[in-house]
């Protein structure tokens, strides 16, 4: 059975209004394409044949998107309101068509990530779930006080962290798992607790919507025709 993958599409966007007043986050357009859309292409570019959009904020909008913009694709469309991330999932869940391993993946990040690659690292790691990193760097100039004087400077240095870009790959054996936790943050801090969560080391493009300048940001750097 096809892979599939369940991006997540239920938040207000708050940080991105007015824009989001009308229109969910997802769908907001970057030229001529809509974040969405631009997952949605690499998905499939990836095989993943299988999809369900979690929404909640205004999700008849995603209904008549899939209906207009991919109306031969399988995409199915859950509305689980106002809930945390996990409440997304499980709902999904649900569906007949996840009966195998599955990704979730965030409805407002874009990146060139190459998906069969993660897939690998998770089956070569065999963990529960594998999540795609991304070297942290600070948004801000960092300095180091010895006495208060400035010993040390750095411009927006690149720290020895990693983020979470919001791409995902669990095996099928989490599904009764996933289920018993009230909040996404829980149920990884379990899968880090248990040692079952392999990290995907990841260095290409990767943007997130979150605020005004950051969809300006994004404009520039993908070119969506």
């Amino acid at each position: 059975m096809a892979l599939t993958a369940i991006i997540l599409c239920g938040g207000k966007g708050q940080r991105l209004r007015p824009l989001t007043l009308k229109t969910p986050k997802p769908l907001i357009k970057i030229n001529k394409k809509s974040i969405l859309e631009i997952i949605l292409e690499q998905l499939s570019n990836s095989k993943l044949e299988n999809i369900v959009l979690a929404t909640g904020y205004k999700s008849f909008k995603f209904i008549k998107f899939t209906k207009t913009k991919f109306k031969n694709s399988f995409i199915q469309v859950t509305n689980s309101g106002n809930v945390d991330i996990i409440k997304r999932v499980s709902k999904c869940l649900k569906f007949n068509s996840i009966n195998e391993d599955f990704m979730v993946v965030y409805g407002d990040t874009i990146t060139n990530l190459k998906i069969n690659k993660l897939i690998k690292s998770h089956k070569k790691n065999k963990k529960l779930a594998t999540v795609a990193l991304l070297k942290y760097k600070s948004q801000f100039g960092l300095m180091s006080l010895n006495n208060n004087l400035v010993c040390r400077y750095q411009e927006k240095p690149i720290l020895d962290y990693w983020i979470n870009i919001g791409y995902f790959y669990f095996s099928k054996k989490i599904i009764p798992i996933i289920k018993k936790y009230k909040t996404f943050e829980k149920f990884l801090s379990h899968l880090v607790k248990i040692k079952q969560l392999n990290g995907y080391k990841y260095s290409q493009t990767h943007s997130t919507v979150n605020n005004y300048s950051e969809l300006l940001n994004l404009k520039k750097i993908f070119n969506c025709k």
